[in-house]
């Protein structure tokens, strides 16, 4: 019944002579027409916002009271600082470099690599090139907190970080307790894998081992110390499995640079030039939200578990050619220097620069002889002294009795 029927209705039990009061008979007309209000109201007050969310359901009730804002977290709640007046800026188009005066020299070769590293993270990911990168270069761990976001320092004792919401890398120039100064080149490359894996994925959630074990393998740090912690863990049956390197990394020390070594050496199995390709579409399958396990899947027609079988089976392989080769190369190595060490005395020798030792011993026992004094005793009777011949001289001699004697 509509709103106007209804006020007529009322209208006309006032006019009823059924033996109410003409007050009561008011009061009941006004009562039917809250009814009538009351319903409507209240269907009224059940809708739902623009936004989706429901508002008050009680007539009368007061306006709803709006959702106390969210955190800001992400890229809000990170601000760049301002760079010191006294930094020198170099603009490359899709990444710009800011750095003391002094670090000069050091950054050159960052700026005449970074477009080549571009590319090969492109290739590698399968993504497009990374654009609107800043780095910042300070002179110290102290003065890397001043160039990062105060929302997010670097970790402690870190001569590299990386903001992806804000595409900043920040590098330091010396590390703590170091007499030489830090390797800018490496970190770099580091950070620089960091945010384009982050932008490649579209900031999905990814395993921290899979994602520290493609910066490590595209930062090309520390390759000799890697190989000789798996060679050792491979011989003594060590080697984590995947579904353990995220605890391992958690844990830090030796079991972290493990894991951090199993997780780069994985990543270059995934990487290798006839998989590229196929690394690139996980990566993809990844942005699109996919698990790694499906992902690998679909790229590499075959599960996380098989491809780490196989891993770890040219793991092994490696780790015996690389003891076999240790066996048979150390002897023949020492045979091999030991033989020219021969050939090069020999060749000196003919040409007269080094003298035998048989002739060395030689002139040095002539030089001593020649520096002694020689006292030869002799005895007596051992000389043979032979009796003493006198001239005959003209003496006259006279014979008496058949003996000749000489006149005086």
């Amino acid at each position: 019944m509509g709103l106007s029927a209804r006020w007529a209705t009322g209208r006309a039990r006032c006019r009823m002579g059924d033996g109410m009061s003409l007050f009561r008979r008011c009061a009941v007309a006004f009562v039917s027409l809250a009814l009538t209000l009351v319903p409507g109201r209240a269907g009224a007050a059940g809708a739902v916002d623009d936004s989706g969310k429901s508002v008050a359901r009680d007539f009368g009730s007061k306006p709803p009271i709006p959702d106390a804002p969210e955190p800001t977290a992400g890229f809000d709640a990170l601000r760049k600082p301002p760079i010191p007046v006294s930094f020198l800026a170099h603009d490359a188009g899709w990444i710009e470099f800011q750095y003391p005066p002094s670090a000069r020299d050091r950054v050159a070769p960052l700026i005449a690599q970074s477009d080549d590293l571009r590319a090969e993270l492109a290739e590698d990911l399968g993504q497009t090139p990374l654009d609107g990168i800043e780095v910042r270069v300070a002179r110290g761990l102290e003065e890397m907190s001043t160039l990062a976001p105060q929302g997010s320092p670097p970790p402690p004792q870190a001569i590299s970080a990386s903001f992806a919401k804000l595409k900043l890398i920040v590098l330091s120039l010396g590390s703590a307790g170091a007499t030489e100064p830090a390797e800018l080149r490496s970190g770099f490359r580091r950070e620089l894998a960091r945010l384009a894996l982050a932008e490649a994925v579209g900031g999905r959630t990814i395993p921290s081992w899979f994602a520290e074990g493609f910066v490590l393998h595209f930062s090309r740090d520390g390759e000799w110390t890697r190989e000789w912690l798996l060679y050792r863990a491979s011989v003594r049956h060590r080697l984590h499995a995947t579904s353990e390197l995220d605890a391992a990394l958690d844990e830090g020390g030796a079991e972290g640079a493990l894991a951090a070594a199993e997780a780069a050496d994985f990543a270059s199995f995934l990487l290798k030039p006839e998989k590229r390709a196929r690394f690139s579409v996980a990566v993809e399958r990844l942005r699109q939200g996919d698990m790694l396990e499906s992902a690998l899947a679909s790229a590499y027609g075959s599960g996380l578990p098989l491809l780490e079988r196989r891993w770890n089976d040219e793991r092994t392989r490696l780790t015996t050619f690389m003891a076999v080769s240790a066996a048979i190369a150390v002897p023949a190595l020492c045979l091999l220097s030991w033989g020219i060490v021969r050939a090069l005395r020999r060749h000196r020798r003919r040409r007269g620069l080094v003298q035998p030792a048989s002739k060395k011993a030689q002139r040095a026992a002539a030089a001593s002889e020649r520096a002694r004094v020689h006292i030869v005793l002799s005895r007596r009777e051992e000389q043979r002294l032979d009796p003493p011949i006198i001239a005959e001289s003209e003496i006259p001699k006279v014979e008496h009795e058949g003996e000749w004697h000489t006149l005086h």
